[in-house]
Formats: structure tokens, sequence, C-alpha cells
């Protein structure tokens, strides 16, 4: 497993991470186990299937604040 540090530092299975919108874990875009969903032109990525959900739901909630 990679620790949070190793995939700042661009370590792991894909090329890039994301941060879950709902949760605000890591996640590797090349294998994201919760999907992801497009949201105004722009992908999202999540850890697990129910995050996904809740964004698919309601996606402003949790993208408050983010420019």
């Amino acid at each position: 497993m990679i620790s949070k540090l190793g995939k700042l530092l661009g370590f792991g299975k894909g090329d890039s991470s994301a941060v879950d919108p709902v949760c605000e874990m890591t996640v590797d875009t090349a294998d994201s186990p919760g999907c992801s969903s497009k949201h105004k032109g722009i992908t999202y990525y999540f850890c697990a299937p129910g995050c996904k959900h809740a964004f698919d739901e309601e996606p402003d909630r949790y993208l408050q604040g983010i420019p």
C-alpha cells in the first residue's frame, strides 16, 4: 500500500491522483474503485460507489468553496 506522502510524490499505479470531493481521500485516477462522474465538464473520481452516489445526488453541496 502506498503512503499518502508516496501518492503526493507520484508513486502509485496510475499517472495521477485526485481527491474524492465527498470524503477527501486520495484516489488513483487510473484505478478508481468508486468510478468517476462528470459535472460541468470536469471529471471527479471517487474512493467508493457510495461517495459517487452522494456526489451525483448533490454535486454542488460537495463543491462549495472549490473554484
